[in-house]
Parts: C-alpha cells; structure tokens; sequence
C-alpha cells in the first residue's frame, strides 16, 4: 500500500525496518519461516519499496529496492527460539498499522525497538509454575495413571531449574537438552527409582522433557522442505535430530550416574486407571502451563486452549475410525484450517499462537526418544517400532498442516472482499 501522506520514508529508516523486522522474525522462527519473506515483502511494499530475503536457519541476507531504484543490502543473524509468544502477537498488531499506512519507518523501527525491549507479562516464578504445570497437564495424556502425575510434577520441577537457568546463559544453551535430561534422569532413577516404573523410566520421564522434545522442530523442517524451503528446512531437520540425540544421551548418562544402567531404559507395560474426565481437563493446566512458560497474552490463553481441543478432539476420533496416521493427519489439517481462518482478523493472534498448543499435542518426537533410548537399552525391536511409529505419524502431522493452511489460505482469497470488510470493522 502506498502511504503519499506520511511522506517518502528516508532510506536509513527503511533499511533500518528491514533489519530489525527480519532479525525479530528470524529469532522468532523456531516453527517455520513460512511466512518471514511474504511479511517483509508486505512492509516493503507500504513504502514503495522491495525487500527480498534469503534465509539461512540462523541467518538471512535481505535486499532493500528503493522506489528511486537503489538497493541496499546486510544480513542479520539471530538464532530461532520460542520464548515469548507476546511479543509474536503484538508484532503481528505492529505490522498491520505499517501495512495500513499508519507509521512512518522511523516510527516503526522505534515501536519495533522498544516491543523487543518489553518486560515479559510473567516473573520467573510463574514461569516456574508453567513447566511443572506444563508437565503435570501432559501426563496423562502419556500414561493415565496418579504415579505418572506425581511423577511429572516433581520431575517437572527439576525440568524448570535447569531450563530457566539455561535459557538466561547463552554458553549452556548449545548443551541445555542434554543438562536437561540428564538432571531429569538423575533425580527420577535416584529419587523416584522409576527403573521398575510402569511403562518403563522414559516413558515417565517423557511429560518433564517435553518443552524440549524437538517435535515441532522436525514438523516445521519437514515441511518447509516440503514447500521448496530446502536449505533452512535441511539445516532444522539436522538441529532436531542433534537435539534429540542429546536428549537421549543425557538420559543414559544418568542411568549410568545412578548405576540403573541402560537396561533400565526398555519399555514395559503401561497402566491407565484415571477416569476419563480427568485426561480432558488436564488440558486445562497443560495449556496454562504452556502459556506461562512461554509468555502468552493473558487475552490469548483461550487461544490456545481452543487448538488444543482442537487438535485432541479430531485426532481421538479419527484415530478411533481410521488408526493413528488418518487421525494425526485430520488434526492437523483441521488445526491448520483453522488457524488461517481464525488467525486472519487483526484484532485476534497470528496463526502460530492460536495452532501451537494443538501442535504440542499432536507431537510425535517422545516417540523418537523413546526409540532411541530403547535402542540403547538392547530392545532392537520395540525400538524400530517406536521409531517406524515415528516417522509415520510425523509424515502425516507435516502432510495436514500444509493441506490445512493452503486450504485456508485458499478460502480466504476466495472471500477477499469479506475479508477486508472484517479487517476494517476491526480498526
């Protein structure tokens, strides 16, 4: 959109806009850079300008083409995390008023500094509260039992320490999966004995890993280069992988601290017994756990809960009809779908807030771990199963969110004229 009254934006300000907006969409990039190119392209063009990028997983060279004709160039590094979903909502509402003519680049680049130097809504120890809840809502959902609960809540807490603390100190956070696992692994075969555990130690210890299980990570490589995005979805693939393997390293390492050894790790027979009622509503804390670790909006927990539902719901009853990989793929499509659809308003949060807890349920990367570690315990057979289990349902979670979103996108092109009907009922 051309913005004729606020002026010809000075080349410094612009060029200034694209750094800053392409370093905050690169740092925030740890489920997908599907949309980080159509985003700068979108602000680019606000002010008679083109801005290209290529991007590389940690980095991005970007070109700013000025309406006179000049380029100009830089790359911007920054390292893809998921830390503060508040700060993905508000650039998302920043981004709008620039698409719709509202700041000049000097106020946006301004605006865009001090969101990023913005306090987050929750203190440290809600966040600590967030991961054992976190944690404590998954379990079930594991292993239907109070002693994978309890269980979960006290590994939990070990899981916040070590992650909190690692999050704030960037040299332990090449290593932090492995400090992770390791001190979860420690405390579970040296306090809680799980070696004799029902459903074996892993799968115990699957609730208090799962903010680190690299999932998402692997869903989002596979399909970015399912889209054409090889090098960064290639370079995501290979960091996941790297991940979990340190995952599971930090988990037989423990074993062998407490002197369990790696033959604990074989799985066993699991034992569900919580009523049915108490699996549904421990989405609840689950999803507020999820929120305060990872700094939602207040206004967007109901949000996230929504895609949780969404995503439970539609994978527990095709998976009842149709097995496993039909009920990951429907979940993920309708999740996908609606995402785009709800997501599209200005006034509401962007796509990955409202399907990123629904991605956490439909997340297959414990089965990876598992696998892993089985293998390391000498079950050569449970463990190609797991992984096998794996590398299916991945397949089909990856296959429906990119159906769910070009439907969605499709639908919304379709209706293009509802649309901007509803973004101006919004301003």
């Amino acid at each position: 959109m051309n913005t004729p009254d606020l002026g010809r934006p000075a080349d410094d300000d612009l060029d200034r806009l694209a750094r800053s907006a392409g370093r905050f969409l690169l740092r925030n990039s740890s489920e997908g850079t599907f949309d980080l190119q159509l985003t700068l392209r979108e602000m680019g063009a606000a002010y008679d300008a083109r801005i290209e990028s290529f991007i590389n997983m940690e980095g991005m060279t970007y070109v700013v083409t000025h309406a006179d004709g000049h380029q100009r160039s830089g790359v911007v590094h920054a390292q893809p995390s998921l830390e503060r979903l508040d700060l993905l909502t508000e650039f998302k509402f920043l981004t709008n008023r620039i698409t719709g003519g509202a700041l000049t680049a000097s106020e946006a680049v301004k605006e865009l500094e001090a969101l990023e130097h913005r306090r987050p809504p929750f203190p440290l120890w809600a966040r600590f509260v967030g991961v054992i809840l976190f944690a404590a809502g998954f379990a079930p959902s594991v292993q239907a039992n109070w002693h994978q609960v309890g269980d979960a809540v006290i590994l939990g807490a070990v899981m916040a320490v070590v992650y909190l603390v690692g999050e704030r100190h960037a040299v332990l956070r090449t290593i932090l999966p492995l400090l992770a696992s390791m001190a979860v692994a420690v405390v579970g075969f040296g306090l809680l004995d799980l070696r004799h555990a029902h459903g074996g130690p892993v799968l115990v210890m699957v609730p208090a890993l799962f903010v680190m299980i690299p999932g998402d990570f692997l869903c989002a490589a596979a399909a970015e280069i399912a889209v054409g995005q090889f090098t960064v979805g290639t370079i995501r693939l290979v960091q996941s992988a790297f991940i979990l393997l340190q995952l599971a390293a930090g988990v037989i390492i423990g074993a062998a601290i407490t002197g369990a050894g790696t033959a604990a790790l074989i799985s066993s027979t699991t034992v569900n017994n919580l009523p049915w009622g108490i699996t549904i509503l421990a989405w609840i804390p689950f999803t507020l756990g999820m929120g305060l670790t990872f700094c939602a909006r207040r206004a967007d927990m109901g949000w996230l809960l929504f895609g949780v539902y969404v995503a439970w719901g539609v994978q527990l009853g095709v998976t009842w009809m149709m097995g496993d990989a039909a009920g990951t793929f429907a979940a993920a499509t309708a999740l996908s779908l609606a995402g785009v659809l709800f997501g599209r308003r200005p006034s509401r949060p962007p796509n990955l807030v409202i399907i990123l807890g629904g991605v956490f349920v439909l997340t297959v990367g414990s089965m990876a771990l598992r696998g892993i570690t089985t293998l390391a315990g000498g079950d050569v057979i449970a463990s190609f199963h797991d992984i096998t289990t794996f590398s299916r349902v991945a397949g089909s979670l990856s296959l429906g969110l990119i159906v769910g979103t070009s439907l969605g996108m499709l639908m919304v092109k379709r209706h293009a004229p509802e649309v901007a009907r509803t973004v101006a009922a919004d301003r």
